[in-house]
């Protein structure tokens, strides 16, 4: 099931869960009657399906993880009720003479969200909901798959094996996906034949570790990331219409310009709020590194004591930093188009310099704008200083840091070939949700 399927669902049994409650509060209801009442429940519908979306109640990925708690549904419950509150209490003040479910709002939204709540938890525990994959080959991409699918209840690994035996009877009927690790071919030349008669001939769906890794994870893997000749295939070959440049941009301007009325004054505020409390000049100007890799320079509210580094965070920058109120200054950037609004994030000129010594491929994240918030930002936790990048450039990082910024890029990277208008607003949307939650709790 993918989140459409969901939504048809879902949008069936509000209306019946509705209709059921209106016939028992007033002892019968008939079509007309329940027509009538209707023009109140579409848009609270509307609502309830726009903050479901919004806390990932329909990421088919974070689903199957069973990432989805009580917590993050009464939050999305308390949001719903009081814009649905707002709106029909708004209505009936006016003279339109319509009912309005002041009364059974509760109730209905109550038996809606349980309901949500128990399809979410238990659907990917049916047999039939799990995707059923089966693997053949050995590679560092293939075996983190593995782990991952493993580690999630929506899928099943009918399988596994080094190469396809030749002349065993595969059951393809409930088999989704055949994952192949990408030197399969290379290492076992004859295997190709037994792929090509007993699976492709055969109608199932075949493809390499490199793909299916992105598909499911929505990120590369650093297998891939070492790849250039695939990056290249993924990246090179990627047709941009060139309304999406010219569409992002009118989109940030415009953002901006909505914004500055209202973040004008906050940042006044926190101006002086620096400035009494922590007694620094409360902007500051980073030089990081931008489009096609130029030079560019971004403002920001000082967070860190003048000459420190991450660890010598001002008493205003622990609050700052937490709702990324720091960041307010940056709209200035997005109008004069040295950033956009969703992008990867630009990053100190001397860290950039460093991954590329030991991260392969790193330019390419700077084949795009970089932005305020990204995919990155959603995904992972916000970046630690990951190298002592600004004292010793050469110094080789530790593994732990290594890795985090190997899972970074690879955030990047899945961008970078998946940009659209879509995905960009999915991205701006969710940022909202994503300042109110902590670093801990984002997944790493």
């Amino acid at each position: 099931m993918n989140g459409k399927l969901f939504f048809a669902i879902d949008t069936f049994v509000f209306f019946v869960f509705t209709w059921g409650i209106l016939y028992v509060r007033h002892g019968g209801l008939s079509w007309v009657e329940f027509r009538h009442q209707l023009w109140a429940f579409v848009p609270i519908f509307l609502l309830v399906s726009f903050v479901l979306w919004l806390f990932s109640f329909y990421d088919i990925k974070l689903l199957r993880k069973h990432v989805i708690s009580y917590k993050r549904l009464a939050v999305a419950f308390l949001v719903t009720l009081l814009g649905s509150a707002s709106v029909i209490y708004f209505v009936s003040a006016l003279p339109l003479r319509i009912p309005t479910p002041r009364r059974i709002l509760l109730v209905i939204l109550l038996s809606y969200l349980s309901y949500i709540y128990f399809l979410r938890r238990n659907y990917f525990k049916l047999d039939f909901a799990k995707t059923n994959l089966l693997f053949f080959g050995e590679s560092p991409t293939l075996n983190e798959l593995l782990r991952e699918v493993k580690d999630s209840s929506g899928f099943r690994v009918s399988g596994q094996s080094t190469v396809p035996e030749p002349g065993k009877h595969y059951q393809l009927a409930n088999l989704d996906l055949v994952i192949i690790g990408s030197r399969l071919f290379k290492e076992h030349p004859e295997t190709w034949d037994i792929i090509s008669k007993d699976f492709i001939a055969k109608g199932a769906y075949v493809d390499t570790d490199f793909n299916a890794y992105e598909r499911i994870l929505r990120r590369v893997s650093r297998e891939s990331i070492e790849d250039s000749t695939w990056l290249l295939r993924g990246i090179g070959s990627r047709h941009e219409h060139l309304m999406y440049s010219m569409v992002k941009r009118v989109a940030d301007v415009t953002l901006a310009l909505c914004l500055l009325p209202v973040l004008f004054p906050l940042g006044c505020l926190i101006w002086v709020f620096i400035r009494v409390v922590d007694g620094y000049p409360p902007l500051f100007i980073q030089k990081r590194v931008g489009y096609l890799e130029k030079p560019i320079h971004v403002y920001k509210f000082r967070t860190i004591r003048p000459g420190g580094t991450e660890e010598h965070v001002t008493r205003c920058g622990k609050i700052l930093r937490r709702f990324r109120l720091d960041e307010i200054p940056q709209l200035i950037n997005v109008l004069r188009g040295d950033i956009s609004f969703v992008g990867p994030r630009p990053i100190w000129h001397n860290e950039h310099e460093f991954l590329k010594k030991h991260v392969p491929n790193h330019n390419l994240r700077t084949l795009v704008k970089p932005g305020i918030t990204g995919w990155a930002q959603l995904n992972f936790k916000a970046p630690p200083t990951y190298f002592n990048f600004r004292r010793n450039a050469s110094s080789v990082p530790d593994t732990q840091a290594f890795e985090s910024a190997f899972v970074r890029f690879s955030y990047d990277v899945w961008y970078v070939k998946n940009r659209s208008i879509g995905l960009d607003l999915d991205i701006l949307i969710k940022t909202g949700l994503r300042i109110f939650i902590k670093d801990s709790k984002v997944e790493v």
